[in-house]
């Protein structure tokens, strides 16, 4: 059976390049070589543990891709026709905006790099904090798995079910249905090898140890990059003259 082109182009999209890049993630930090490892999750001298990985290969990409999902989606606001489109994407790009500086801790972490040293800051992010005895990052998670699964599941499932414009043209390609697929199961391998011991090296346990999800929040927020390209090429979410 002979593909086309178009669907080449969702394969690589949405299957060859989160699997490649997740394998070649996963393997270089599970690899038992050190310097591989270090790429992913560094150790660094002088700053507070907890924020070695924040300087890692890992977390710099999940950074490019939250703020490349933040200009997307300010950019695509001067295609929209109305001032209702207008104000949804402007409140997903201060939503995404929102994330993207809880990723980076607001630049503290970027500022102790900087200087050489830990500041001593203790609140430096809210999903870190706690609410009634449990961290806001669980709640944030959860959130964004249910959003995941309603956005790039359900709905281009049942987009030809519903009648209502708004839905049919916000609803996602089914391709991102094999994405999550492929999320999941990259995750799933993580966790797995984790579970497995391949993190320690030389006795010493690696620097994502406790935060093996941060793979999986790398292809969240690829997957969310592709879904603002598609928002992008609306005219307009409602396309009401249409």
């Amino acid at each position: 059976m002979k593909i086309s082109n178009r669907m080449k182009k969702y394969l690589v999209l949405f299957v060859f390049i989160p699997l490649l890049f997740n394998l070649i993630l996963i393997g270089c930090y599970f690899s038992g070589i050190d310097f591989l490892q270090q790429i992913i999750a560094p150790t660094v001298e002088g700053l507070a543990s907890n924020a070695w990985r924040e300087f890692g290969l890992l977390e710099q990409l999940q950074n490019l891709l939250l703020l490349a999902v933040v200009v997307i989606l300010a950019l695509s606001t001067k295609n929209m026709n109305s001032v209702l489109d207008r104000a949804l994407l402007i409140g997903a790009t201060l939503a995404f905006l929102f994330l993207f500086l809880e990723e980076i801790d607001y630049g503290i972490h970027y500022y102790e790099l900087f200087i050489g040293e830990n500041t001593g800051i203790e609140v430096r992010n809210w999903h870190n904090q706690k609410t009634n005895g449990e961290q806001n990052v669980k709640k944030l998670k959860q959130l964004v798995d249910v959003l995941m699964f309603l956005l790039f599941i359900v709905l281009p499932l049942v987009k030809n079910k519903i009648s209502v414009p708004f839905i049919q043209n916000i609803a996602p390609s089914r391709w991102f249905i094999a994405g999550f697929a492929v999320s999941l199961s990259c995750s799933n391998f993580a966790h797995f090898l984790d579970d497995q011991g391949l993190g320690i090296i030389a006795m010493q346990e690696g620097n994502l140890t406790g935060n093996i999800s941060e793979f999986r929040e790398l292809s969240n927020y690829y997957f969310f990059m592709l879904y603002a390209l598609q928002l992008h090429k609306l005219e307009s979410l409602f396309r009401r003259n249409r």
